[in-house]
């Protein structure tokens, strides 16, 4: 007949650990791998995109996202344009035709709902019609009145090729962790 004994055994203790160590190393590898080579981190500059995302921010970018889906209207991409990488939102899809006028977007001749933004923007270039070109998007800054974006020739339509992917996740500061709308 067996007896109580109230010490655990020593090596049951540090097995448990040993997994549980083990298993936070795989994750941590994996987190590291995941955002190695399916992501992009961006720092967001300006507040162009305020209140989705701040200036200073940083983001992480899925890098996959396009390589098997497409871009959609009123997602967050991160581009290059010139030496920079820039976050806008997509507001005018290839093929489609874009004016604003009186601070209301026109996509084809059909005034769309811009949930992004409520009040007064210069329209820049887009007073008069015209057509995003193929593999082209037409992108603008959720705060329209500092953002620098497609309504200005100087920056224009963004092409497919440029864009780095898209912004999915706050990363930093830590209170603003969580999912870009």
């Amino acid at each position: 007949m067996g007896y109580f004994n109230p010490i655990p055994d020593e090596n049951k203790f540090i097995d448990k650990y040993l997994k549980w160590l083990a298993d936070i190393i795989v994750v941590i590898v994996l987190a590291i791998f995941v955002i190695h080579f399916f992501c992009y981190q961006a720092d967001v500059v300006g507040n162009s995109m305020a209140d989705e995302l701040n200036n200073s921010e940083r983001i992480l970018v899925n890098k996959l996202s396009y390589e098997i889906g497409t871009p959609k209207r009123f997602d967050v991409i991160v581009f290059k344009n010139d030496d920079n990488v820039v976050v806008k939102r997509i507001i005018a899809l290839p093929g489609e035709r874009v004016k604003i006028e009186n601070s209301t977007i026109y996509i084809n001749g059909v005034a769309i709902e811009d949930p992004y933004f409520d009040g007064n923007y210069e329209s820049g270039n887009a007073t008069t019609e015209s057509e995003v070109g193929p593999n082209e998007y037409f992108v603008m800054g959720d705060n329209r009145n500092v953002s620098e974006d497609s309504r200005f020739s100087y920056v224009g339509n963004v092409k497919y090729e440029d864009i780095l992917g898209k912004a999915w996740f706050v990363s930093a500061p830590f209170d603003r962790l969580g999912f870009i709308d």
